[in-house]
This record gives C-alpha cells, sequence and structure tokens, in this order.
C-alpha cells in the first residue's frame, strides 16, 4: 500500500512540477515582454518629448497666420469704413481671407486634436510601464535630479526639459496619493 502511495504522489510531484515548469516559463516571458514594452515605450516617449516641440512650433507658426488673417481683415474693414476701398474690392478681398481663414483655422484644429491625441496615447502608455503602484517619491525624484542633471550639462533642450519635468512632477503627486491611500487603508 505504501509503494501505491508513494507512486499516486511521485504522479502527482511529476504534476505539479511539469505545471511549475510550464508556469515558470511563461512567467519568464511575461517579465521579457513586460522588459520590452517598458523600454518600447520609453524610447516612443524619448522621441515624442523632441517631435511634440517641433510639432508645437509649427503649430503656433500657423496660430500666428491666423491670426494675422484676423488682422487683415479687421483692417479691411478700417479701410472700407474709411473709404479707402471700395465695396467690390473689399467683398472680393474679405471673401478670400475668410475663405483661407476658415481653411487654416480648420487645418489648425485637426493637427492640434492630432497632437493632443497622441500625448495622451503615449502619456497612458508611459503612466502604465512606470508601474507607479511600485515607484517611491524618492525614486521619482531621483529621475527628476536626473533631468536637471542632463540640463545642467546641455543634453537636453529647455523645451524638452520643461515637459519631462511637468510629467515627472505629475508622476510624483500620482506616487504621493498612492502612498496616502496605502498607509489609510493599513489596519
Amino acid at each position: 500500500m505504501s509503494e501505491e502511495m508513494l507512486k499516486i504522489y511521485e504522479e502527482l510531484l511529476k504534476q505539479i512540477n511539469k505545471t511549475y515548469d510550464n508556469y515558470t516559463e511563461q512567467i519568464k516571458r511575461l517579465n521579457n515582454m513586460w522588459s520590452d514594452y517598458k523600454n518600447a515605450v520609453g524610447n516612443v516617449k524619448r522621441n515624442w518629448d523632441v517631435d511634440n516641440i517641433l510639432l508645437e512650433l509649427r503649430i503656433n507658426e500657423l496660430k500666428a497666420s491666423i491670426d494675422s488673417i484676423r488682422e487683415e481683415l479687421d483692417m479691411l474693414k478700417v479701410k472700407k469704413e474709411l473709404g479707402l476701398i471700395d465695396d467690390d474690392e473689399y467683398s472680393k478681398s474679405s471673401a478670400e481671407l475668410t475663405d483661407t481663414l476658415t481653411k487654416l483655422t480648420n487645418m489648425y484644429d485637426e493637427a492640434k486634436s492630432k497632437i493632443d491625441e497622441i500625448d495622451k496615447g503615449i502619456k497612458e502608455h508611459w503612466f502604465r510601464s512606470m508601474d507607479v503602484t511600485s515607484l517611491t517619491t524618492d525614486q521619482v525624484d531621483g529621475m527628476i535630479k536626473e533631468l536637471e542633471d542632463s540640463k545642467a550639462r546641455g543634453e537636453i533642450p529647455e523645451d524638452v526639459y520643461n515637459r519631462v519635468k511637468a510629467d515627472l512632477e505629475l508622476v510624483r503627486r500620482v506616487v504621493q496619493a498612492l502612498a496616502l491611500i496605502k498607509t489609510e487603508s493599513k489596519p
């Protein structure tokens, strides 16, 4: 009877070992995928921080053009009121400027919307990849210090510094809030 019992438990142990090996391999693959994901997100975020600044500069140029056309329309009205241009010239010029203004405004709105959508999507992944539940404020402060050191060494432009620092300050507030929640939930 004890031999049978040993065989049963040996078989059970083989099953446990097989299951253990299977799941440890799956966990290892998940850890590798998580590491690859975090690295990919970090690369995308770094690239986006630079590209976003360039896109924002272009968007600001477009906004300046829109404002310039609005000023031209205002000047055109003043010229008409002062009698410097006739009604036909005013109507023609006003229609052209209004059409251009509408097209540029639509371009601006579309571009701004796309930039905001990309920014939101990247930040969602960035926050996920940071696993803020396991971060400490000291770690975030260390990231901020590294960023400030990089800026001091001239390794990153001012715009990128400001953008990343704002993101890290947000992460710091989230980590602080989570720490408060954890301490309040302890019995």
